[in-house]
Parts: C-alpha cells; sequence; structure tokens
C-alpha cells in the first residue's frame, strides 16, 4: 500500500540531517533568520511587545524556560512562543510563499523557543526549520487561493502543520510520531479572512494560534498517547478536503488558472528540489503583491529621471487574484479599479509623487508614513490597476505614459525578489535607523547568523535581539 503523504512528509523529516541540505538551502535559511531576528528588534520598541511579554511572564512564567525575544525575560514553551510571535508580527518584516503565506513569522519563534528548551545546536535549529519550511511551502504551494477562496487563511493554517514539524524535529521525534504530529496539526489549523476583508488585527492571533498549536501538536505526539490518522492530509473528509473543498486535486481557483492539481507532486522530489527557495522577502509595511510594484515603478522613475510632474498615467497589470484580497470571493474592494488608501493605487502613487517608498525602520522605530493627501490624489487620477488572469503572481508589469505622449513599460519577475544572503543583508541596511544600536548592533548580527553553523546553542543569537 502506498504510504499516506504525512507519512512521506515525516519520514523525510526524520531522516533529514544538516549534512543532507544544499549550501543554498542553508544560506535561505540564514536569510530568514536574519530578516525575522532584525524584526524582532523592530517589533520590541513597539509598546504592545511590552505588554505582551509582560503578560505572558505574569501569567505562564518559566524562569527556566525560554527566552522572549528582544526582552531577555523568560517564560514556558507556550509563553515564550506566543510572546515572540507577536514581537515578531509587530516587526513588520516578513517572508511569503505565495503571496499569502508568511512561514517565518510563525516558524521562526517556534524554531528558537523549541531549540533553547531542548539545548539543540544551530545546525540542529536550521535542519528543522528547513523542515517545516519545506513542508509548509509544499502544502501551500498550489492550493492557496482555493482555500482563501473558502474564507480561510492560507497562512496560519498552512504554518501549523510546519510548526508541527519544527517543534516535532526539535524534540527528536520519530517518522511515526512525526505523522501524528503532522495531523494533530492539520486537526488545529485554523484562521479566517473576515480580518483581511475589514481590516482588523485579528491576523496577530493567527501566528500565534499557529504556533501554538505546532507546538501541541509536537507535544502530543511525543507523549505517545495520541495516534494520527494516517491519511488526515489527502482523505476524503481530511485536511484539503476541508480547506479546499477537493481530495482529489480540483481546485476553485489558481494564480495560473489551473484546475487541477497532481496531489502526488506535492511530495515528489522531497530532499532534491526545495519549494522554500521560492520564498521571498518582504521590506515593506504593506501588502506582499504591492513591494515588487514599489520596486519596478521606482526603477522606471530612477532610470529615466522621471518625475511625478511628467506622468500622465499608470497603469500597472497583476495576477488578477492580487486585485482580490484577501480572497477571490470576499476582497477587501468592491471595486478594485478605484484608488482607496492602502490598495495598490496609493503606494504606487506614493512612488510617483516621492520618488520611493521607505522599508520598514527607514525613518525610526515608525514605520509606515502618514496618510498622504497629496499621494491619494494623484493615485485617484492618475494610477489605473487591471487584474490578469494567469498572470504570473508577484510580477507586475508597469506602463507609463508620460505628458509629452511617451510610453515607457516594464516587469518584475518574483523571482527577483528571491534574495540571497548578501542581498537581503544590503536591503536591511535601510532599516538600520530604526535599529536599536544602529549600525554596529546590525553588523554584529549579520556576522553571527552568517557564522552560526559551529554554535552548541542558539542562546548567543536571542541575546543579540535584546532591546531593554
Amino acid at each position: 500500500m502506498k504510504p499516506s503523504m504525512s507519512r512521506l512528509l515525516a519520514d523525510w523529516t526524520f531522516n533529514l540531517s544538516h549534512s543532507d541540505l544544499p549550501d543554498t538551502v542553508v544560506e535561505k535559511m540564514k536569510a530568514v533568520i536574519l530578516l525575522h531576528l532584525v524584526g524582532t528588534m523592530m517589533g520590541y520598541q513597539h509598546p504592545h511587545a511590552r505588554e505582551v511579554a509582560d503578560a505572558v511572564r505574569g501569567v505562564v512564567p518559566g524562569r527556566d524556560g525560554a527566552t522572549i525575544f528582544g526582552d531577555g525575560g523568560h517564560a514556558t514553551r507556550e509563553g515564550a512562543t506566543i510572546a515572540n510571535c507577536a514581537i515578531v508580527h509587530l516587526g513588520h518584516l516578513m517572508d511569503s510563499f505565495r503571496m499569502l503565506t508568511h512561514p517565518g513569522r510563525v516558524l521562526i519563534p517556534v524554531a528558537f523557543v523549541n531549540a533553547e528548551i531542548e539545548d539543540k545546536t544551530f545546525n540542529d535549529m536550521l535542519t528543522a526549520l528547513a523542515a517545516g519550511y519545506e513542508v509548509t511551502c509544499r502544502l501551500a504551494e498550489d492550493f492557496v487561493p482555493a482555500v482563501s477562496a473558502r474564507g480561510f487563511r492560507p497562512a496560519p493554517v498552512f504554518a501549523t502543520m510546519g510548526a508541527a514539524v519544527v517543534s516535532g524535529k526539535l524534540l527528536g521525534l520519530s517518522g511515526e510520531s512525526l505523522t501524528t504530529a503532522i495531523a494533530v496539526a492539520a486537526n488545529c489549523a485554523s484562521g479566517l479572512n473576515e480580518a483581511g476583508r475589514t481590516g482588523g488585527d485579528d491576523t496577530l492571533v493567527h501566528d500565534l494560534n499557529a504556533a501554538r498549536q505546532g507546538n501541541f501538536a509536537g507535544m502530543m505526539a511525543q507523549m505517545g498517547q495520541v495516534t494520527g490518522s494516517e491519511t488526515m492530509l489527502e482523505g476524503d473528509a481530511g485536511f484539503f478536503k476541508a480547506f479546499t473543498g477537493t481530495s482529489d486535486g480540483r481546485v476553485s481557483h489558481s494564480f495560473g488558472d489551473v484546475r487541477q492539481v497532481d496531489m502526488e507532486s506535492i511530495t515528489v522530489g522531497l530532499g532534491t528540489e526545495y519549494r522554500l527557495m521560492q520564498v521571498i522577502f518582504k521590506i515593506y509595511e504593506t501588502a506582499g503583491f504591492n513591494q515588487p510594484v514599489i520596486e519596478l515603478l521606482r526603477e522606471l522613475l530612477a532610470t529615466h529621471a522621471i518625475t511625478a510632474d511628467k506622468i500622465a498615467n499608470i497603469t500597472i497589470s497583476v495576477n488578477y487574484l492580487e486585485t482580490r484580497y484577501p480572497s477571490p470571493e470576499s476582497p477587501r474592494y468592491a471595486d478594485s479599479s478605484l484608488a482607496e488608501a492602502g490598495s495598490t493605487h496609493y503606494f504606487a502613487a506614493y512612488v510617483a509623487v516621492h520618488g520611493d517608498y521607505p522599508v520598514v525602520g527607514a525613518g525610526g522605530a515608525q514605520h509606515r508614513p502618514p496618510h498622504d493627501p497629496k499621494v491619494m490624489e494623484f493615485a485617484s487620477t492618475h494610477v489605473r490597476l487591471v487584474g490578469v488572469h494567469g498572470q504570473q503572481m508577484f510580477s507586475p508589469s508597469i506602463s507609463l505614459t508620460l505628458t509629452n505622449g511617451q510610453t515607457i513599460s516594464g516587469t518584475y519577475p518574483c523571482e527577483r525578489m528571491e534574495w540571497d544572503y548578501a542581498e537581503l543583508v544590503r536591503r536591511l541596511e535601510s532599516c538600520i535607523p530604526g535599529l536599536p544600536g544602529g549600525r554596529e548592533r546590525f553588523d554584529r548580527l549579520v556576522e553571527m547568523v552568517a557564522n552560526a553553523d559551529g554554535r552548541t546553542s542558539v542562546r548567543d543569537l536571542i541575546d543579540a535581539t535584546r532591546v531593554g
């Protein structure tokens, strides 16, 4: 009998060692670690971060547990995970896979908390992270729009199982127990899109719950009193059926307008083809699909020395799903052709008016610049957004018509945001004005992560994030 999807993922995770990882994967994992550690120092400056840390220490103290990012205090496994997720979330630096998932905001806190408590090496933690990222990405790859269309928020839904893999690997679970951990996590996955549609803050709860439930799944599997359903992922009443509406790969929506997914492709090539390499980095405090728009428009304006007064109109073409955030069935904006505060029109107009858009921390601890009426007016009169079926996600095309009749255009393939470690460091340097300790602190953290392979503990990396 053919092994189940959960078992194939679990057995691969169990057998994975650091020496199996290609150098490119190791570098990628170091990059996502660096991104989120910088983000924790940004996030801990937010008043809510201290409130969460204080609350966690007061309710679930754990002097011998795990360290809270930026804070230096300690809490239990669960408490530290909750606090660290909140702090990472508040930092506004994150990664993204398939537009609507952000693995690091969940997996990074789970990895550090469990590695510290279980006294694992940096290489142990990085290996567990690679497994968790790969499972998250493979499960999400072809199903993000379908999950979103059913009202679920893909980010926490898929990250819950990734978190279970990270915690299970660091807990030293067997392949059998990891299969159970994945099944338990699938039972615990949750998160709804209403907040994304109406602007609520529920998304913070989503990340915390995904990390917490991932830890819970690993611990339950370690206790050995639960046996996970073998076909929990692909079964007729399993995860994919519940969250996508299908167990045979027929999907209602996809980025490429493909309606049939080969379910076996989810596990094909494990260990040789790493989906995690397609994870991109987000450094602006806006929806991820706006980042390539900002990048491309800034390049076009700088290359051709164009200022706002020379622009007659801007036409931006994107995958149609990017105009229907957070869900093709329940978008935030009823009419995506209209400019709204927070819409793609607005961020494009901001670049047109100001020449750029600030990265997180560029203006100090405060992130997003205040609403600009001049930008809003330009967005309403000069910017047009077009949704295109089948266009590559995160890969906008922009056409500028100038007042002299000239047309300038360009495209921005999403692969350009799959930065290596050196490029990420270069980009993060723009965050230094908002980073406690400035350039010296930043350079030290960059060096520590880059050369962390031989570290027998992750505690010094956690200590390097301390702000208070």
